[in-house]
């Protein structure tokens, strides 16, 4: 097996852990990985390093796989940039907003500012937009398959994280979670875009 197909393999080895870990807790609630309850936990430190293998591994798949999917024409990075800085503004902006404690999923305040106005989890909408558009960037085939499979993460994490934020904040976060969509809504993609011209 060469490199890439090597790295490929273990990249995904570790979004299926990762994956898998949200599935088991959606159907078993009680055994709490995510959001983890502390720095030291087993949740912390298996999320986050398998988080950070897989980030790298989609980044050196992009560079080891490059331009072998189907977008070879050079205007694609008229897309893929814009992507990329979107996404990572968003979610840079989010943990700003949040803090870097909370925003590694250890407890904090419940924040209804910023970003948090317009979708319930910036920095998720934000790395999706970033690995699609890094996807694209790079053409690599590997790239995007590793990237789709690796977003999967960032759209279970929030059904995971509501029943702990809706039993922790109560009545706060029911009222925030009917005014602000968990991902993103029409209203909140306009709000969005009229807040990123003012900057």
């Amino acid at each position: 097996m060469d490199t890439k197909r090597l790295l490929f393999t273990l990249t995904l080895l570790a979004q299926v852990l990762l994956n898998g870990s949200l599935v088991l807790q959606i159907r078993r609630p009680r055994l709490r990985i995510w959001p983890p309850p502390g720095r030291r936990s087993f949740g912390f430190v298996f999320t986050w390093g398998l988080f950070a293998f897989s980030t790298f591994g989609v980044l050196a798949l992009g560079v080891l796989d490059w331009n072998t999917f189907v977008f070879r024409h050079p205007s694609r990075f008229w897309v893929a940039v814009p992507l990329m800085l979107g996404g990572l503004g968003l979610a840079l902006w989010g943990v700003r907003t949040l803090s870097v404690h909370t925003a590694l999923g250890l407890e904090g305040e419940l924040v209804t500012h910023g970003p948090y106005r317009f979708t319930r989890n910036p920095q998720y909408v934000g790395d999706i937009l970033l690995l699609l558009g890094y996807g694209l960037f790079t053409n690599s085939t590997l790239a995007l398959a590793a990237g789709a499979f690796g977003s999967l993460w960032f759209v279970l994490a929030p059904f995971v994280e509501e029943p702990y934020l809706r039993a922790r904040f109560g009545l706060a976060y029911e009222a925030y979670a009917r005014q602000v969509p968990r991902f993103v809504g029409w209203r909140s993609v306009k709000a969005l875009w009229q807040a990123f011209r003012k900057i």
